[in-house]
């Protein structure tokens, strides 16, 4: 399924009609939810930055479970691009430090809200709550992610509430951003994402950019790949801070995009 382009200006979506009460509607609620978004660590293993891996202690089982970061989830909603009101939400769940998919699933069906840039979690929201729904049924236990990385802004987002906030706060787990492609925010110069990529390529930045948005760091770019020219832009969701969620997202990585997201493209072919 082709993925539609994510909070991008320039897509289209004549076939579902938008209206100025609608727009109100979708404002109102984002100004709800980003009253319960958390920027802060609550988890064990996001406080003690522990993760599985194959040389660290963290892997003995005398380590409780809540400690240790092992389980990663990557979640997406994805259209093609002739019919925009038929959705696919797909989750992929992988484990540290291998990588590989110890669960997946999706669900297609129909979306009644239209594409519409800087209000996507109203659209993707509802699906990818059915999914992740599913997920608590049928995936075991031991296999649940302990993170969610959203294909999608968090909190860089315009009003501070992207569709990674959405599933943050109504999901109530730690949630991270991670959009593929760059989200200018108001106030921002047009020249605000060739400047980014400048200083990733001058190598003067540690692979790592500051997003300062109104006084406050939004989000930060991180290239993940030193093939790739193009970072991807990481923020909170809920439930977890900045500096952890980066750490995750790195912890993740193997090519330009984090493996849990990279992922569901590949199990879809």
């Amino acid at each position: 399924m082709t993925d539609s382009s994510k909070d991008d200006s320039s897509a289209q979506n004549p076939d579902l009609a938008v209206s100025p009460d609608m727009l109100k509607d979708f404002a109102s609620e984002q100004c709800l939810l980003k009253e319960c978004i958390s920027e802060q660590n609550t988890q064990s293993w996001q406080r003690l930055r522990r993760a599985a891996t194959s040389s660290s202690p963290w892997t003995n089982p005398v380590y409780a479970d809540w400690s240790v970061l092992r389980y990663v989830g990557g979640l997406d909603l994805s259209c093609p691009k002739d019919d925009q009101k038929r959705a696919c939400a797909a989750l992929v769940v992988t484990e540290l430090p291998s990588l590989k998919v110890v669960y997946k699933d999706f669900i297609t069906d129909r979306v009644n809200v239209p594409y519409v840039p800087g209000y996507l979690g109203a659209r993707e929201y509802p699906l990818m709550g059915r999914v992740l729904e599913r997920m608590r049924k049928q995936c075991p236990e031991q296999f649940k992610p302990q993170v969610l990385l959203v294909d999608g802004n968090g909190i860089l987002h315009p009003r501070g509430c992207g569709s990674a906030c959405h599933v943050g706060v109504k999901e109530k787990m730690p949630c991270v951003g991670v959009a593929k492609n760059f989200y200018r925010l108001p106030k921002w110069e047009a020249s605000f994402e060739d400047n980014i990529r400048g200083r990733l390529s001058a190598g003067i930045t540690d692979d790592m950019v500051d997003l300062e948005h109104d006084g406050k760091i939004v989000g930060k770019a991180v290239r993940l790949s030193k093939n790739s020219g193009k970072p991807v832009y990481v923020s909170v969701g809920s439930n977890i801070d900045l500096d952890t969620a980066v750490w995750v997202v790195k912890l993740c990585s193997k090519y330009r995009i984090p493996e849990p997201i990279r992922l569901i493209s590949i199990q879809d072919e």
